[in-house]
């Protein structure tokens, strides 16, 4: 500490609060000290807040959405690993008054009052977002045909916030575009460095990060794709987008849960939950990877929190859970809720700079918990019976005769299994075993206390799950005469290809070409 300085001890509670320092001569005095921020270092200190270049777009998208735009084209160019990226819309633009106060750090700060439009929050999107990305950002708008165009550039910042007037914005495609449009704002980086994720990459990197952006944009602007919202079109380096809807909404197996309002001191918020199809219900490989979204299954179940219709949060468990905290697993992966707040209510939900987070209040902590719990529950039992479960149908598991009811039991004991004996096909060999048929409840009981669920469960979650059951040649014609067996001794007035398709769905056998094989049996006796 200085000669003649001291840190404040008096009786003064504001000046000991505020741990003044104060001349040797102990007078209290509260003059304010103006510490202004060195803006060389701030700056550079910004471009570290963890933006990805997709989490980066997606900020700039928001500011465009904010001014109203209906058509957004991104382009990115390679360059030989030195790119150049636009960003170009037909929002409203700006005359030079209005873009200083966009390229402001700061802007309207977190405290200002926003309509359900604005996406923004803390008014630093725009600014830490591009330089977290680039050396040189350049922004130009055009508002009744006049351009105002303003430059932050890292390696002029020096000792003040001077921003730079650039005659023209950096050379590309959408800067040409924009030369010949109407009203709207350009967005250019350039001058890319190592702290970026686009910098210094092969021609392979860089196409694999443009599909990452591509996946990331469709999913975080979905609704306004789909015009579920307000319509928007986007296009990357000319190719429009499509949504891309977690929810997988217009299949015929997913299940839409009922909404439930969440009301609180902060306001109100809404949460759907939707259990998705298991894997053996989609059609392909390539249709099952695609309903899975970026990262895949496990990534991105949970809670797909939505601010303003703009998804900020695609999956997770919010913390919830209890002392342990539920995690990301392979017999949950296909629940999926959906969570609207208002844009008012980011205080509350402590929304992060990059948007990408958020965390609930405590007041809907506990409804949130009991929703998250009853989703995590019904997604285990689509995971478990392939989609024909108890959960899926109770009425389907009764007229097709289910084989493996699951039976839940008290306190953490684990469940128990049991081979159901009044299934047809179990009734059936009873029958034929007549005064025997003790030996086949013998038999039962013994697998029933050995069925090695520890290891079903490990093969299954190392394997990412079982695909659709397709049995060889050799194991069709293994089957085929026993199955007809089993179709001819059950009794009931069906025909006996019913009885065939009863007994085969209850086993979880779907093969067209099992089935085939099994009615050519029945038909040679």
């Amino acid at each position: 500490m200085p000669a003649g300085l001291f840190l404040l001890q008096s009786d003064c509670g504001e000046c000991r609060q505020r741990s003044v320092q104060l001349p040797a001569t102990g007078e209290c005095s509260l003059r304010p000290i103006e510490i202004p921020p060195s803006p060389r270092a701030l700056l550079r200190s910004l471009r570290g807040l963890g933006y990805s270049p997709e989490t980066a777009l997606a900020d700039l998208v928001d500011n465009s959405l904010a001014a109203g735009a209906r058509q957004i084209d991104l382009r990115l160019e390679w360059r030989d690993g030195d790119p150049l990226v636009e960003i170009l819309d037909d929002g409203a633009g700006m005359g030079m008054d209005r873009l200083i106060e966009a390229m402001r750090f700061g802007g309207d700060g977190p405290d200002a009052e926003r309509d359900g439009t604005d996406l923004g929050r803390f008014g630093l999107g725009l600014k830490t977002a591009s330089l977290s990305q680039c050396r040189q950002l350049t922004v130009a708008s055009r508002r009744d045909d006049a351009i105002a165009r303003l430059a932050w550039d890292v390696d002029r910042v020096g000792d003040g916030w001077c921003a730079d007037i650039p005659e023209a914005s950096p050379d590309g495609p959408l800067a040409t575009q924009f030369a010949q449009a109407g009203d709207g704002t350009l967005i250019s980086w350039n001058r890319m460095d190592r702290l970026g994720g686009l910098w210094g990459l092969d021609r392979d990197a860089f196409n694999d990060r443009l599909a990452a952006i591509r996946a990331h944009l469709a999913m975080t602007f979905h609704r306004f794709l789909s015009g579920e919202a307000r319509r928007l079109s986007i296009t990357v380096n000319g190719l429009a987008l499509a949504a891309w809807d977690p929810f997988c909404r217009r299949h015929d197996a997913t299940m839409a849960l009922p909404r439930d309002v969440i009301r609180g001191s902060d306001g109100t918020i809404s949460a759907r939950p939707y259990i998705l199809p298991h894997r053996d219900r989609f059609a392909n490989e390539r249709e099952w990877e695609e309903a899975g979204g970026p990262g895949g299954w496990v990534e991105r179940q949970g809670f797909y929190v939505y601010r303003g219709d703009r998804l900020v949060s695609p999956g997770g468990w919010l913390g919830l859970g209890g002392a342990r905290s539920w995690t990301r697993e392979e017999s949950s992966r296909l629940a999926r809720i959906a969570l609207d707040l208002p844009v008012t209510m980011d205080e509350a939900w402590r929304i992060d700079i990059r948007k990408s987070l958020a965390r609930p209040p405590a007041w809907a902590r506990a409804r949130l918990a009991g929703i998250g719990t009853d989703s995590r529950r019904r997604a285990r039992e689509v995971f478990a019976w392939r989609g024909t479960g108890p959960t899926v149908t109770r009425r389907r598991a009764k007229e097709d005769g289910e084989v493996w009811p699951w039976e839940a039991r008290s306190g953490k004991t684990a469940p128990r299994y049991r081979v159901r004996r009044d299934h047809p096909a179990v009734a059936a060999v009873a029958g034929l075993l007549g005064d025997n048929a003790a030996v086949l409840e013998g038999l039962l009981s013994a697998l029933e206390l050995t069925v090695p669920v520890e290891r079903i469960w490990l093969d299954v979650a190392e394997q990412g799950g079982s695909g659709p059951l397709e049995p060889s040649a050799a194991v069709i014609a293994e089957l085929a005469a026993p199955l007809a067996s089993l179709a001819r001794e059950m009794d009931n007035s069906d025909e006996a290809g019913d009885r065939l398709d009863s007994v085969l769905r209850s086993l979880g056998v779907i093969s067209p070409k099992l089935r085939a094989a099994v009615i050519r049996k029945l038909g040679e006796k």
